[in-house]
């Protein structure tokens, strides 16, 4: 493996890599004022009045998830998250990374899980390198085109300063994280 995808390889691996990118920017947008609306009228206030305990309840229920299910797709002990979804008074504090794995394990976001207020930041003109266009040019050909949320979150993928140099890099960073994606929803 070319040393560069090893490196994107590894950051990738870990339960935040993709989160975390987009945690920053909202942060980033957020701070920088270019945020264009915060949405906490989606939440009913019934929703925002909910314990943690509570939401993880709903939303498992609301997937037709046992506890069981739950607790294996977030590699996470049953027993644990019976406790979390019997705490109703917030004495037990789950780390981030028990968060990020319940709130993907359930398909939502943790702004969702936490019932906290999201923003929708301004769409902005991201910059294809060529070796970026090659590849989106091979997914078209092999009629697997790329969608504007895949392009943008590769072209703003960086680690220590660097991108793919090649089609061939791009497309193994883009499996690398189609599959790193699919694990917690499988």
């Amino acid at each position: 493996m070319p040393a560069i995808l090893y490196s994107y390889s590894e950051h990738i691996r870990s339960s935040w890599s993709i989160q975390l990118q987009r945690t920053k920017n909202l942060v980033a947008a957020v701070f920088s004022g270019t945020f264009l609306s915060v949405n906490s009228a989606s939440l009913h206030s019934s929703e925002l009045a909910m314990s943690l305990a509570e939401r993880i309840r709903k939303l498992r229920e609301e997937k037709g998830l046992s506890l069981e299910e739950l607790a294996s797709r977030a590699k996470i002990s049953k027993t644990y998250l019976w406790e979390l979804e019997k705490d109703t008074d917030g004495s037990k504090k789950p780390s981030a990374d028990v968060l990020l794995r319940i709130a993907t394990a359930l398909s939502t976001t943790l702004a969702d899980l936490m019932s906290l207020a999201t923003v929708r930041i301004q769409d902005e003109v991201v910059q294809l390198s060529p070796s970026l266009k090659e590849f989106q040019t091979q997914m078209v050909a092999q009629k697997t085109p790329l969608t504007p949320d895949d392009l943008r979150d590769l072209a703003s993928m960086k680690f220590r300063g660097g991108q793919p140099q090649s089609a061939n890099e791009w497309h193994q960073l883009y499996l690398l994280l189609v599959n790193s994606t699919r694990k917690g929803k499988a």
